[in-house]
């Protein structure tokens, strides 16, 4: 917020040394006008709103190319993972999680050769979840299948990686 209020008083600042403008008098010669800043010049020294306020902190402005450009590139750009659901065989946090976690693993790829499978570690738990699922129903589907050999078997939210759906 501080930056904020700094940041409006400096831009009225320098809008209203924007609106002075030398003119010349009769009574004096006329002085010379000095070329305007440009706004980055502006914004690069402190400003001063009257004879007691200094407003010390200054803008600096870079430019990275064309907004349009880089927009555009950031939209055309495929996403790295999407939300979808997995089934969840296995979770454990017993002392022989990790040899169960893996026995589980083996035992799924004998059943179900055609679905991949997941071991995961997500302290303190090992995690054993199976399929690529992007809707709800592929994977209530998918339990379905699963259920009467893990019995234990649920379905978890997860996020996945968009090349996993290609193996």
């Amino acid at each position: 917020m501080k930056y904020i209020v700094s940041l409006l008083a400096l831009l009225s600042a320098i809008s209203v040394s924007a609106q002075d403008v030398v003119t010349p008098t009769p009574e004096v010669a006329p002085q010379e006008v000095t070329p305007r800043k440009s706004i980055k010049e502006q914004l690069s020294v402190p400003a001063q709103l009257d004879s007691l306020t200094t407003i010390s902190q200054t803008v600096q402005i870079s430019e990275h190319g064309d907004a349009a450009t880089i927009v555009g590139a950031n939209l055309e750009a495929t996403p790295k993972s999407v939300n979808g659901y997995r089934i969840v065989i296995f979770m454990s946090n017993s002392q022989s999680a990790r040899r169960d976690a893996v026995a589980a693993q083996e035992n799924f790829a004998l059943l179900f050769p055609q679905e991949r499978t997941y071991l995961t570690y997500e302290n303190p738990y090992f995690k054993v979840a199976v399929g690529n699922c992007t809707t709800q129903e592929e994977a209530i589907i998918l339990l379905g299948r699963l259920r009467h050999t893990f019995p234990k078997a649920f379905i978890m939210r997860e996020s996945i990686e968009v090349g996993e759906f290609t193996h």
